[in-house]
């Protein structure tokens, strides 16, 4: 994981030149919002609720009670972030799904919106069902 500053939903940085490991320290300056991207094996499952794509809808009742079990937040537009360690062994894209859903891995990041170091919630994030892998796999996956 790393995490790095953004002005107007943009890296201050080459972000993908940050070494894992490397976090931003003290308070995000006003104007700025903190990005985190997930270390390898970890995914963030971005769902957005923009206009009239809620992607809520497309999430399957059985798959939000165990997401709502893993770290979670609420983003600026009230739809969720969900970490998850993936515990499945298909390659996931970092991609969107069309749905209103998302899909973050090492490749990408997320604003994190919680007043929190992103360090300090690794804890929460529960390993992957292998329900919820074959929905991933389903939506995000390179390979049929």
């Amino acid at each position: 994981m790393k995490s790095f500053l953004l002005k107007d939903k943009r890296p201050i940085v080459k972000w993908g030149m940050i070494p894992n490991e490397t976090y931003f320290e003290g308070t995000v300056p006003e104007g700025y919002s903190l990005a985190v991207s997930p270390s390898e094996g970890y995914v963030i499952i971005d769902v957005d609720r923009h206009g009239k794509i809620d992607g809520f809808d497309n999430v399957p009742d059985n798959i939000i009670t165990e997401l709502n079990n893993t770290f979670n937040y609420k983003t600026k537009n009230n739809g969720m972030h969900y970490w998850v360690k993936y515990t499945g062994n298909r390659p996931l894209g970092n991609k969107t799904s069309g749905l209103g859903i998302d899909l973050r891995t090492h490749k990408g990041y997320v604003v994190f919106y919680p007043l929190l170091d992103p360090r300090d919630c690794m804890l929460k994030v529960k390993n992957s069902s292998t329900i919820l892998n074959k929905w991933l796999e389903k939506l995000f996956s390179y390979v049929d």
